[in-house]
């Protein structure tokens, strides 16, 4: 009996092996949860809440405007070119990040002790980030999810492993083995890459950068939006409920976020790149219904799976104040959900270059999700706050579906 194409064995593989190495991470997480104290687990939650959305501000969403002219780009010269360009401005923004971060973080309570060690965390997550990327955008799924399997699995397997050998687990070692784990798979792929390169052909293309700066910005705006939907709330909650609820808030949002780790890898990696090289609109017609059905099959099959394995986890966990706030994860399930299936709506908007209406799509869900955000934490506390984002998510969802509605796509 033949599966499914979105049940490939092509594609288990790769589910297996980016699901592996963000599960390894969500275990160690979870084991965190369990082995630090409260207060000590709300400030590891906002921290790796800080890394994340300092990884998107790095980029200043570059990668949306380089990888879609890349890819149609026919010149092996140029596309070499092109990317050592986008090098470049990495190092230049890396450079600008250590100088300001080192002056915010040495400020900030939970980061002043480990400011060095987050600035270095930010930028290796970051490049190991658009590394995957790239890859993912030339077809190399495969050895991406190596790569991220590699940096993401063995250094959660080390922690766990010196846990169960009785040694202390620091926040601080933490944040080394993690940031030695990125440089490691970064050097594997300069390394490998060396073949490719044709050092006479290779330039700089600051026209390409400065185009490709005022393009991206648009992104840019929506990205930094879009991650006040995803992660504001839990510095909402921090503000008016402390460390704990912060630890609390994070660990299942942190399960419901599995759900996008899922949709990246099973839909996105694989549908997004034939719809970005799609040419004419009759590809776009066959394309699009198949990535829909996939989002809604796959949104499905993993919530299923997590609300079924969230009580055996609680179980093992042992923590009286995670289980007494397990419904809330219903709200985040719903939350994340409604985000992903709107992506349909979203790379609607996307492939046929409605930037401006997809700036206005997130920046007006990011304002109301704040609001709410704030309004629902003050009053009602942690399940306010679960509430705020399981409705943000409709609204990003109706934002991005009326403006693909109107514009008839």
């Amino acid at each position: 009996m033949r599966l499914p194409s979105y049940f490939s064995f092509h594609k288990l593989v790769n589910v297996f092996l980016r699901i592996s190495a963000i599960g390894s991470k969500f275990i160690v997480f979870t084991y965190l949860s369990k082995y630090f104290t409260d207060i000590e687990f709300g400030n590891y939650s906002l921290i790796t809440s800080l890394v994340t959305i300092m990884i998107f501000v790095l980029g200043l969403d570059f990668y949306n405007f380089s990888i879609r002219d890349i890819l149609k780009t026919k010149e092996t010269s140029e596309i070499q070119k092109n990317i050592v360009s986008t090098v470049l401005l990495y190092l230049v923004i890396y450079t600008v990040f250590f100088v300001l971060g080192w002056a915010v973080f040495n400020q900030i309570n939970f980061t002043k002790e480990y400011a060095f060690l987050i600035i270095a965390l930010c930028v290796t997550e970051h490049f190991s980030q658009e590394i995957y990327r790239f890859l993912v955008g030339f077809n190399k799924v495969l050895f991406a999810n190596i790569l991220l399997f590699l940096r993401t699995f063995i250094w959660g397997t080390y922690v766990l492993f010196l846990s169960y050998m009785g040694k202390s687990i620091s926040i601080e070692f933490i944040l080394k083995i993690w940031t030695v784990s990125n440089a490691l798979t970064i050097l594997i792929t300069l390394v490998s890459s060396l073949k490719y390169i044709d050092s006479k052909s290779i330039s700089i293309n600051y026209n390409w950068i400065s185009k490709g700066l005022k393009v991206s910005s648009l992104f840019f705006i929506s990205t930094i939006f879009l991650k006040l939907i995803e992660y504001a709330n839990r510095f909402v909650v921090d503000i008016y409920l402390g460390k704990e609820m912060v630890g609390v808030y994070t660990f299942y949002s942190s399960i419901a976020i599995l759900i996008t780790v899922y949709i990246n890898t099973i839909v996105i990696s694989f549908e997004l790149p034939n719809i970005l090289k799609a040419s004419n609109e009759e590809q776009d017609q066959q394309l699009f219904p198949k990535f829909k059905k996939s989002l809604l099959v796959q949104n499905i099959v993993i919530s299923i799976i997590l609300l079924l394995i969230i009580y055996p986890i609680l179980w093992w966990q042992n923590k009286p104040i995670f289980q007494e706030f397990q419904p809330i994860l219903y709200f985040m399930i719903i939350g994340v959900v409604l985000m992903n299936y709107s992506l349909y709506y979203h790379f609607k908007l996307y492939v046929k270059h409605f930037d401006k209406q997809l700036v206005k799509t997130i920046v007006v869900s990011g304002i109301i999700s704040l609001v709410l955000a704030i309004i629902a934490t003050k009053y009602f506390g942690i399940y306010g706050a679960a509430l705020a984002f399981s409705l943000s998510g409709g609204v990003l969802f109706y934002c991005r579906y009326y403006e693909v509605k109107k514009l008839k796509l």
